[in-house]
């Protein structure tokens, strides 16, 4: 038995999805409606098939229930299924009657299968958790037959009127959440092979071994297997079951929320994995590094991909100090240098992965972490984890004299901001403090040695514990005086997000997108080179992604200079197309709110009335309140930028930097600035910003009609405008707190009802700001494989 990573992220998501059906249920929703309709219409169905696919729900359920009870050894799935479906019983009731079903219907929703339809499926989510947890136990065959029977009950659950399909979602949520809190618990089947069968699967790939054992190292999701040749030769076997994939999954996730430059991966097949693995290997021995020679790579019939490579070497782990001279260290160093020569980086070095040959030489194993075109980032990742992994072997001192030797004191400097611990797992980490081997010491050691003063540590970690807690505390703060003075409480935000016409908020959703796609042609017309449509747009949606953690127009500016230096414009001129692009954009804001203001179409009275409302005094205390808080988010502002010093130097800092930079710079910077002279580069630059604040005002819009709510274009335009410059002066990361506060005050200056209006800005920075980042990691992603950034 075992946890499988893939039962955290199946738990997390569970939970999560709960929580956020909870705003529209019990519904139901206009989606709810629309699906129930086709689902009664199916043809050729009749109401006994619906019956039966309902009842069938609760039979397979306890027929798995019987086949655990009387197979021999099955004892532990008893428990396991029991536990998963009294647990999805009791949390699915739970969540219903938090969302406003009683509990007396959810109990007679287990028997009955008449309508009236109710909040949630609890039929189903027992079923699914009983399903699910006696999944891994089971042969496939019996695991696809439960999915059916999942599928076609939850049909005949909408069909027959018992539930909509919120509900229907909601109780296949709680059902696999339920299973994979059991399974994180009590465990469940690997899903290894054994010996036995790993000796077919290599005679499928073609392989003739013999003394098979398991080897004592088991990775996570890759199992081990120690086999020889005919000959006697040594053979080490790779297999990559059923937990490579969601393991790869889950690292991946977690690296790239984690590490700056670590890009999500979705994650690649068993085959996949062996291929990238054998492929690279090969690379590297090609370019002559020395490496453990593959020997085959393949599928066995029944789907498990497998690796064999020479295992005629031993770890540089479990080989004495005295055994280790420095001509074997010189030949690890220069293995290493020779996989960079190649724009490879190995990812992983540690003293499980360096080998010693019966010759005394090293050999480079494992390459599954292995990048091709691997940036200089990685490369120094590999070189300060060669260096750690000597000198947990040598001592400090002999890796130390080694490393300068070999990378020179200019290499060695370059590697000192990689010593620290997000560059190493947590098995490293546990042996270097075993064995006493202090990274602030080995640094230091370092800078000596070359005669460096230690310097800053790269900034590895894309998100730290502080960034953490500065975030949570944001958004506590926020809405704690968003809250306050807007008088708007969690129970009354609850309660209109769940009277809310999900219809609408889904369409703002979908046309959020598009708004990026606007601001594609302004940067198109701010560069004086040509530049293709497609790159733009992708450019975009990669700024949305990293606003989360730089304050957008910062973000902005560094990630266009970045990608015009990539397409061959001098740095001055990358530099110049992002502030050109951003202040035409401050300019069309300005003359935005000009023009509606002095041609009446729309103004923003803080200190008027709620309509809504029926004492005028309270609303306008509440409207006054608002304003104070955007008056003194402003002061505070300033008094940061004045009085914090770190704010203080940076503002110091930048005026002469700037000034230098522009001297530097003014042959390029004014090639760039030609673009003011074309009149189809202004026309560009003035359609996408005006087309971007146009759209962001109909997505404003629609977020509000979704509350019952409608203000004119004028209106929105004028609040929009307002938000997005007095956002971009704040120091805060992306506006966060301050933009939906300031939104909250724009809508209610325009009559609308302040749980209403905070509603909406928490809806309309959901769509255009939270969720964004989703497709702008693949964008990011995009651009760097094609080398924009």
């Amino acid at each position: 038995m075992a946890r499988h990573p893939s039962d955290v992220v199946l738990l997390f998501l569970a939970i999560l999805g709960v929580v956020l059906l909870t705003f529209p249920a019990p519904g139901p929703t206009a989606i709810d409606q629309s699906v129930a309709n086709v689902v009664k219409e199916l043809p050729g169905l009749l109401g006994w098939f619906w019956e039966l696919s309902y009842d069938i729900l609760i039979g397979w359920a306890a027929v798995l229930l019987l086949i655990a009870a009387f197979s021999k050894g099955r004892r532990a799935l008893l428990v396991q299924e029991v536990c998963a479906g009294g647990l999805a019983f009791g949390l699915g009731v739970l969540a219903a009657n938090a969302a406003g079903t009683p509990w007396s219907e959810s109990f007679q929703s287990l028997t009955s299968s008449n309508p009236p339809p109710i909040y949630l499926a609890v039929r189903l989510a027992i079923a699914t958790a009983v399903v699910v947890a006696a999944s891994p136990h089971m042969s496939r065959p019996i695991r696809y037959v439960g999915r059916w029977v999942l599928w076609f009950g939850a049909l005949a659950g909408i069909a027959l009127g018992v539930t909509y399909p919120i509900g229907v979602v909601a109780g296949f949520l709680v059902g696999v959440g339920t299973a994979a809190l059991v399974h994180l618990v009590s465990g469940s089947p690997t899903g290894t092979l054994t010996l036995d069968q790993v000796a077919t699967a290599l005679d499928d790939i073609g392989v003739a071994a013999t003394d098979l054992r398991d080897a004592a190292m088991q990775p996570r999701g890759v199992a081990l297997v120690l086999a020889a040749t005919p000959a006697g030769e040594p053979l080490l076997v790779k297999i990559y079951g059923r937990d490579a994939w969601d393991g790869r999954l889950l690292a991946s996730m977690w690296t790239s929320l984690w590490h700056r430059g670590e890009t999500f991966r979705f994650g690649a097949s068993r085959r996949e994995m062996v291929e990238h693995e054998a492929f690279l290997t090969l690379l590297a021995e090609r370019e002559g590094v020395p490496v453990l020679d593959v020997i085959a790579a393949g599928a066995s019939v029944e789907s498990d991909a497998l690796l064999v490579v020479d295992a005629n070497a031993r770890p540089m782990a479990s080989v004495p100090p005295e055994e280790v001279d420095d001509d074997f260290l010189a030949e690890v160093w220069k293995a290493l240098e020779r996989l960079h020569s190649a724009g490879l980086a190995h990812g992983h070095l540690d003293g499980d992965r360096i080998m010693v040959r019966p010759d005394g030489t090293p050999a480079l194993a494992d390459f599954s972490r292995a990048t091709a075109a691997a940036p200089d980032s990685l490369q120094r990742t590999d070189h300060a984890q060669l260096l750690v992994t000597i000198a947990l072997v040598v001592g400090a001192e002999r890796a130390v004299a080694g490393a300068e030797i070999a990378l020179g004191s200019d290499g060695l400097s370059l590697v000192l901001p990689y010593l620290q611990p997000a560059v190493f797992d947590r098995a490293t980490r546990r042996l270097m403090h075993e064995r006493g081997v202090d990274l602030d010491e080995l640094r230091k050691l370092a800078a000596q040695s070359t005669g460096v003063d230690p310097p800053e540590l790269e900034k590895i970690r894309r998100v730290t514990a502080g960034s953490i807690a500065v975030v949570v505390v944001i958004g506590i703060a926020a809405y704690m005086v968003i809250s306050a003075l807007a008088q708007v409480g969690l129970q009354t935000l609850i309660d209109e997000f769940q009277g809310a016409d999900w219809t609408w908020l889904v369409a703002a959703l979908l046309l959020s997108p598009v708004i990026q796609a606007a601001q594609a042609f302004s940067t198109i017309g701010a560069s004086i080179r040509p530049v293709r449509y497609l790159p733009s747009l992708a450019l975009q949606y990669s700024i949305q992604f990293i606003a989360l953690a730089v304050p957008s127009s910062a973000a902005r500016v560094a990630l266009e200079v970045r990608f015009f230096q990539r397409l061959g414009v001098e740095p001055g001129g990358a530099a110049a197309v992002g502030v050109i692009d951003s202040v035409c954009g401050f300019a069309v804001q300005v003359l935005l709110i000009l023009i509606i203001t002095l041609s009446g179409l729309a103004s923003l009275d803080l200190s008027s009335s709620d309509t809504s409302s029926s004492s005028s005094s309270t609303s306008s205390s509440s409207h006054g309140g608002l304003l104070t808080l955007l008056v003194v988010l402003l002061v505070l502002a300033a008094i940061a930028a004045l009085a914090i010093p770190k704010y203080r130097a940076v503002v110091r800092a930048a005026i002469p930097k700037t000034r230098e930079a522009i001297r530097n710079q003014r042959v390029s910077v004014g090639s760039a600035l030609q673009v003011l002279r074309m009149p189809p580069k202004l026309a560009l630059i003035f359609f996408g910003n005006l087309t971007a604040q146009v759209l962001q005002a109909i997505v404003l819009g629609m977020c509000l009609k979704a509350f019952g709510h409608e203000a004119s274009l004028g209106g929105l335009i004028l609040v929009n405008t307002f938000v997005s410059l007095f956002a971009g002066f704040m120091p805060v990361p992306g506006g966060m707190g301050v933009s939906e506060a300031a939104y909250t005050a724009g809508l209610v200056a325009l009559g609308v009802p302040d749980s209403a209006a905070m509603a909406t800005a928490i809806a309309f920075r959901l769509v255009t700001f939270y969720l964004p980042p989703i497709w702008g990691g693949f964008a990011m992603r995009w651009l760097r494989r094609n080398s924009y950034v």
